[in-house]
């Protein structure tokens, strides 16, 4: 890895640092995840570069807790299946957008906001689990995720935004909890195979 500079120009203390600690990564960790620093000094993936397949992302790289998934961080890219840590707390928007080899994820419970257009188009994935810290599935979170046969809504949900699940064509089972939870316009829209929402009697009101 060879990094760069144009003559007189000095690089600021925080990209020195970022360069830094590329350069100390594994190697195998610097194959398949590029890295950005986040205030607290966590890591982020701002990127995956790996070849595909099955992918687990690790909690920490050299003693360095990995926190954070960048903006569209993995879209498009050919990951089967993934497993998402709990150290990992905060997820951008489109991180997982048209993956569309993606068949399962498992998303650990340092989430608490599933966001914007996050698993949009990955059309083959049949497989997912909501942790029990969410409290927001968003915008078109799982829109067009053709192959999504069940889903179960924990009781930490509060909304359900628009279009979250829209043309899930092969949902035929959704379970929500008892208490209230808010479901936008068009959250469950074109979901041709659905016939009903089921109450989860376990947690009444």
């Amino acid at each position: 890895m060879k990094f760069t500079a144009r003559s007189g120009s000095v690089l600021s203390p925080r990209l020195l640092s970022v360069f830094l600690l590329l350069l100390l990564l594994p190697a195998e960790m610097q194959a398949q995840f590029t890295f950005t620093t986040n205030y607290d000094g966590s890591l982020n993936i701002s990127q995956y570069t790996g070849s595909g397949g099955a992918v687990t992302i690790p909690d920490t790289t050299n003693g360095m807790a990995i926190t954070s998934i960048g903006y569209d961080a993995f879209g498009g890219t050919s990951v089967t299946n993934v497993i998402i840590p709990d150290s990992i707390t905060s997820m951008a928007d489109l991180a997982f957008y048209y993956c569309t080899s993606l068949q399962s994820v498992t998303i650990g419970n340092g989430l608490t906001s599933l966001p914007f257009m996050a698993f949009n188009d990955c059309s083959n994935l049949t497989s997912v689990n909501i942790p029990t810290n969410v409290t927001d599935i968003g915008y078109e979170a799982f829109f067009r995720c053709s192959r999504l046969a069940g889903v179960t809504i924990p009781d930490s949900v509060i909304v359900i935004e628009s279009y979250a699940f829209s043309d899930c064509s092969d949902l035929t089972n959704v379970m929500i909890p008892a208490d209230a939870v808010e479901i936008e316009d068009g959250a469950f829209e074109g979901c041709t195979s659905l016939t009903a929402i089921a109450v989860d009697t376990n947690n009444p009101d």
